[in-house]
Formats: C-alpha cells, structure tokens, sequence
C-alpha cells in the first residue's frame, strides 16, 4: 500500500513539472539571461580596456620610431598554425606587399607572406619555414625555428657571442636593419664543432599577439 502512494505521489510530481516547465524555464531564463548580458558587457569592456591599452603602446612606439609604421590589429590566428602565421586586416589597398617586416612595441613579430586587398598573412619568426637575417653584435646568422626553438645559426665558432646579447635584424635582405629581435639565452656548439648556435628569447610576446605594425620599408 504504502508503495502504491508513492508511485502515486511521483507520477503527480512528474505532472505537475511537465504542467509548469514552461513557466520555471521562463524564470531560469530571465535570471540566466541577466547572469549572461552583465557577464558580457564586463568581458566586453575588459576586452575594449585592453585593447585600448595596446593602441596606446603601439601608438606611442610609433611616434618615438624613425620608422614609417602602418599599424594593423590581428582578426585571425589559427590554433593549428599558432606558431606558424597570422591574418591582419591591413593590405594592398593600404599599401601592405609582400616582404614587409611585422613588428610590435617589443620587437620583431615576422615578415608579411602573402597580401589581398584588405588583410594580409603574416609569417611569424617562430614559423618552420622562416628563415631572417639577423646580426648579434658585430656577427651576422640566419633567425630560424630548430626543434621547436629559435635559435641563430651560420655563426662560427671563434665569433665572439655572450648570453645575454641583443639580437637585431642585420639589414641584409628585404628587412631593415637594427630591428629589435630578442636576446640570446643559450649557446650551444654543433656536432661538427665548426659552427655556433644561439638560442634566442624573442622580444614581442608571440603568444599573445593583437596589434602589429607593419614596417613600411618602401618609404
């Protein structure tokens, strides 16, 4: 008996949510809606503060640089090319081609690989296929990805090269010289023992990239 009012009990509790789910799921929704505008308007604007911030960097970078700079904020990186390119929104229509260095406040992001009218992609230093002219003080090398690593080779052994050592583009090539690279961090010998090896620590934070400045070197 006492079974036969419980499943009495639990179908009139079954009913009785099935005749009010309209009405709990407009409440659940108006609170879950609320939750969700105030939870978006406060990432919007930690998003514009952000942003703002960056413009302001960048524009400050920009008025104390003897470099003719055309600023670009970053619309598309995809995870599986994190390390490898870039989309940004400025191209031939506004005077972007191929070849151009891709900098930020901090140093040297990468060179712009291939331009449509109005964005262009940008192949990152960290990208594989990579390869740029760099000097470390008074010694000159290939910037390029080994093993997952930046590192600069085509350096002799006898040159003389210190932890801690700014590295710049060199100038020779497409690129203008004297570009803020990174620093060395770790110096290694090949299995030949001919050849120097440096591994760098870029400059820009290539992790978190959201505003360029294309260099324009046409100027």
């Amino acid at each position: 008996m006492i079974k036969k009012y419980k499943d009495y009990i639990i179908l009139l509790g079954i009913f009785l949510l099935i005749l009010f789910s309209s009405s709990i799921n407009r409440f659940l929704s108006m609170f879950d809606n609320n939750l969700s505008i105030d939870t978006i308007n406060n990432n919007y604007c930690e998003i514009l503060e952000s942003d703002y911030k960056e413009l302001l960097k960048a524009n400050d970078f920009k008025i104390n640089n003897g470099l003719n700079l055309i600023m670009s904020k970053v619309y598309l990186r995809n995870i599986y090319e994190f390390k490898n390119t870039v989309m940004i929104y400025k191209g031939k229509e506004d005077g972007i081609v191929e070849g151009m260095a891709v900098i930020s406040d901090m140093g040297l992001i990468g060179v712009v690989d291939n331009t449509l009218a109005s964005s262009s992609e940008v192949r990152l230093i960290t990208n594989k296929s990579s390869n740029i002219s760099v000097k470390v003080g008074d010694n000159y090398g290939i910037l390029k990805m080994a093993d997952g690593v930046l590192v600069v080779s085509n350096l002799q052994t006898y040159d003389v090269i210190n932890i801690g050592d700014k590295v710049y583009t060199s100038g020779i090539g497409n690129l203008p010289g004297d570009i803020y690279v990174g620093e060395v961090t770790k110096i290694n010998v090949n299995a030949t023992e001919i050849e120097k090896i440096v591994e760098v620590k870029p400059g820009a934070n290539l992790d978190d990239i959201n505003y360029v400045l294309v260099v324009d070197s046409n100027d």
